[in-house]
């Protein structure tokens, strides 16, 4: 079978997407902006610690968004590191920790449907039901992965969960999805991989997997 690339604006429903794929055992999802449309809590939690190091960004929240989306922090770093007020002696490993303290204290005030669509929780279900395989790849720490997993109580659903800190390399690098691909024990044209941003979909396609570009968080 041709791998396939399918944009989707809804999330479908298991039945569905078996008729354009028939024959796929597992799916592989991305977390920020495809399982949780969180990207922007995350661009709230960069602009939280910049208001507490005095730190000056050029640009506004809405503006820094789409420059954020989908790159792992190490990479965004990069972007904000010359912004006016950013400590001297930082690194990504400061700037990763005080982003991600941020957000963990943003999240218990966030109800959980501004950011968890019923619809995909549906879908995991269906797939949880049927028994297909499933994976989450992130380019986000496993701090944060766990703590989405834990307060939306998803950890149950995935047979792998694969975070910044498991991979030797990072999205766009098809790495982590190779490796996943690898412990999931299936074949490429059996695995449907689930990306929202082009750094993740870049990943996904050199994999050699059925993708999904995911639009359903889309505004």
């Amino acid at each position: 079978m041709q791998n396939k690339f399918i944009p989707l604006a809804k999330v479908p429903t298991l039945f569905d997407l078996r008729k354009d794929l028939p024959g796929v055992k597992a799916f592989l999802f991305d977390m920020d902006g495809t399982l949780f449309n969180t990207e922007s809590l995350h661009a709230e939690a960069l602009f939280m610690m910049a208001k507490k190091y005095q730190i000056i960004p050029p640009l506004s929240q809405q503006d820094l968004y789409p420059l954020m989306v989908g790159k792992a922090d190490h990479f965004l770093f990069d972007i904000i590191k010359d912004w006016e007020g950013i400590p001297k002696h930082w690194d990504s490993t400061h700037f990763i920790q005080e982003k991600n303290n941020n957000f963990m204290q943003l999240l218990p005030s966030k109800s959980l449907d501004s950011f968890f669509s019923s619809h995909v929780h549906e879908f995991l279900k269906e797939a949880l039901n049927e028994n297909i395989f499933m994976g989450l790849v992130t380019s986000s720490e496993k701090l944060v992965t766990e703590e989405l997993l834990k307060v939306t109580n998803l950890k149950h659903y995935f047979d792998l969960v694969l975070t910044r800190d498991d991979c030797l390399k990072h999205k766009p690098d098809p790495w982590p999805y190779v490796k996943a691909l690898e412990l999931s024990g299936h074949e490429k044209h059996e695995v449907v991989i689930f990306e929202d941003s082009a750094v993740g979909l870049e990943a996904a396609v050199k994999s050699g997997t059925h993708v999904i570009k995911v639009e359903w968080y889309e505004a």
